[in-house]
């Protein structure tokens, strides 16, 4: 039997707390995308997310500089808790994680698990880290961990895309789909590609409805202070963006996309049924661009031979129960999406500005008039510029990327015909987590 004396020794031969994950091919997503779709499990990691990969770059770091008397703190949402919770007990240090009673109990029990001393206190986050703070002040040792906003965080998110390097064989991808909260990934994931030297692959950063306060700031061209959103992805709803986020967005193609929750919600439920592991509903707001085929709108320069990667965050914040909850209350819903600040609804084919849309062709294809209402309530005209620039810049660097490729392919394969209807190539072997 493992024991923490042993869990001890294996972080010390170690480099980082986090494991290398798996980049899985999806046949399902290939079929309807008609390109090689590849999956990042992040949801694989000890912690349950990504998050471990830079909170425990930042614990670990923390530790080396101060001592293992240093006592961690956070009250930084549940992804965020779980991991400087498991980065305390393999460092062998202590960690108080505050947590909001609205969480759920079962994941108060995910986090006592791992050993650290759990305190429920506030309605919201908000509450939480008020509290967390004021413990801190009377600690001699003791180090708040934010969720996102910290250079070793970043820093420690960017070793995913090292990995997808090595995993993809060096071969660029035609995006990278990824939902934001504070920005802590996204940061991340541009250092990293800036870092191997994939500066020209597009970032596709998607929100919820409500809490997209990264798509809100790219408008705005300054950081922008949401009110409170009530978005199911709870790891999503951060009301500002990390100042980096902004910075990096302007020197990297980022594409800022927002989703409604139904949406996401209908793609956790899809994605539990294609590939029998849950992930949680931010999560689910990436993967819907891939079950509603709106990636194909944002980059339509995708072929059979293209790669795109999925960033499947986390599924430690979703139950099973939820799934039920998920079909009963958000089956089948309207594909709406907001790009900058206009909204656009998906019907059949086509991807319309709400303000162009049919209402007899939207009744037809079962979206209400409510709906309709409501979409056209939550746009504000005139506020698409920035978001144009920025989509226009990923098509064009997505369409000089498959032209060198059919350039090359032409070159390689000069007479030999292809099964339009064939599954997309799967160019590399799925890679498993060593």
């Amino acid at each position: 039997m493992l024991t923490s004396q042993d869990d001890n020794q294996v972080t010390a031969d170690n480099e980082y707390l986090h494991v290398k994950t798996a980049l899985l091919h999806s046949p399902s997503l290939s079929m309807k995308l008609r390109c090689n779709t590849w999956l990042k499990m992040e949801n694989m990691q000890p912690s349950g997310s990504f998050k471990i990969r830079g909170i425990g770059n930042m614990c670990m770091k923390a530790v080396e500089l101060r001592g293992p008397s240093i006592h961690f703190v956070t009250a930084a949402g549940v992804n965020t808790c779980l991991a400087v919770a498991y980065a305390a007990r393999q460092l062998n240090v202590e960690a108080t994680i505050v947590l909001p009673k609205i969480v759920d109990e079962r994941l108060f029990d995910l986090v006592k698990l791992e050993g650290a001393n759990l305190i429920a206190m506030g309605e919201d986050f908000e509450q939480a880290e008020v509290h967390a703070r004021a413990l801190l002040s009377k600690m001699r040792n003791g180090i708040y961990i934010p969720s996102s906003d910290n250079p070793c965080i970043w820093e420690g998110n960017s070793t995913i895309i090292k990995e997808l390097k090595t995993q993809l064989r060096g071969e660029p991808p035609a995006a990278i789909i990824c939902p934001v909260g504070g920005g802590g990934l996204l940061n991340g994931i541009i250092t990293g590609l800036q870092q191997v030297g994939w500066k020209q692959v597009p970032v596709i950063a998607v929100e919820t409805h409500g809490s997209n306060s990264f798509q809100a700031a790219v408008v705005a061209g300054k950081l922008v202070t949401l009110p409170k959103s009530k978005t199911i992805a709870k790891s999503l709803s951060v009301r500002t963006i990390s100042s980096k986020s902004l910075e990096l967005s302007l020197d990297h193609p980022v594409v800022p996309f927002a989703v409604s929750d139904a949406m996401a919600a209908d793609a956790v439920r899809h994605f539990a049924d294609d590939h029998k592991t849950m992930v949680e509903p931010a999560c689910g707001a990436a993967l819907s661009l891939c079950y509603t085929q709106v990636i194909r709108d944002i980059l339509p320069s995708l072929s059979e031979n293209s790669d795109i990667v999925v960033i499947a965050t986390g599924g430690s914040d979703i139950f099973l129960d939820d799934l039920d909850a998920f079909r009963r209350k958000y089956a089948n819903p309207p594909i709406v999406v907001k790009s900058g600040s206009e909204v656009f609804l998906k019907l059949g084919d086509s991807l319309s500005s709400i303000a162009d849309v049919d209402t007899e062709a939207a009744a037809a294809a079962g979206v209400g008039m409510a709906v309709i209402d409501n979409i056209r309530n939550d746009r504000d005209p005139g506020a698409l510029d920035g978001f144009t620039r920025v989509v226009n810049s990923a098509k064009y660097i997505a369409s000089e990327q498959q032209n060198k490729a059919e350039i090359s392919n032409l070159q390689d394969n000069e007479g030999i015909a292809h099964e339009q209807a064939s599954l997309p190539s799967i160019k590399q072997e799925i890679i498993p987590s060593p």
